[in-house]
């Protein structure tokens, strides 16, 4: 059974906390907060198997963080979560990050969300490059564990085989490179040939997202947002 409940569902904050707690920010801090949350997207998402180096799993989420990616799911299917390196430099605070440890009930919850799956291999096969991806469906974009690569549980489950073109003698990427290649290309793809209202979150997605932001980054929003509409209404 998956250790998230609610799955793939948003999580959800009180609805006036960005109007009430966001004026305590500097105008220039709360301006970056709603340009950063206009450009995140849900029609992309990255998936980290059993990748076991926690300085690989915060590369990764820094990466998703910086091109705009909002949701990382972690999918461990023989060992334990580990905590999210410093490496990440706290871009974790900024994204929404599942665990699951039920592959088949995973799959599901991509599927219902009509998810595409495209995993990274190695050259070879009946792989496709990257640049050639489809992005008219949401894809979920999976790469596996350090020294074993994918699951083998996922081989009927793959939409979309893909490797990196590379040119040089070395054989493969270390995988917060791959999942940094990944992103880029596939985000500046989807922002060229995809309409933003596909590709961006529309404007009450966005606002539920500040709401979230604005709560995380609080001592103790629940208190804070109490006294603060008691002041309102008195």
């Amino acid at each position: 059974m998956s250790v998230w409940r609610n799955n793939f569902d948003e999580a959800h904050y009180p609805s006036d906390a960005w109007e009430l707690l966001s004026p305590r920010l500097s105008p220039v801090r709360r301006e970056r907060m709603q340009q950063v949350a206009s450009q995140r997207t849900r029609h992309l998402r990255l998936v980290l198997q059993d990748v076991f180096d926690p300085h690989n799993v915060g590369a990764c989420l820094r990466s998703a963080e910086a091109f705009g990616v909002l949701c990382c799911d972690q999918v461990n299917l023989y060992q334990k979560f580990g905590k999210i390196s410093t490496v990440s430099r706290g871009a974790d605070q900024w994204l929404e990050v599942r665990r699951f440890t039920d592959l088949d009930l995973y799959i599901q919850g991509l599927r219902a969300k009509g998810f595409k799956i495209a995993a990274a291999y190695p050259p070879g096969g009946t792989t496709m490059p990257l640049q050639a991806l489809p992005l008219d469906a949401p894809l979920a974009v999976v790469f596996g564990n350090e020294r074993e690569g994918l699951h083998k549980a996922w081989q009927d489950q793959v939409d979309y085989r893909f490797t990196i073109p590379m040119y040089g003698m070395v054989e493969s990427f270390n995988i917060s490179v791959s999942a940094a290649l990944s992103l880029h290309t596939l985000t500046e793809r989807c922002r060229v040939e995809l309409p933003a209202e596909k590709y961006l979150l529309d404007a009450a997605a966005q606002k539920r997202l500040l709401d979230q932001w604005i709560c995380r980054h609080s001592h103790n929003p629940d208190d804070e947002l109490t006294r603060l509409r008691d002041q309102s209404s008195g």
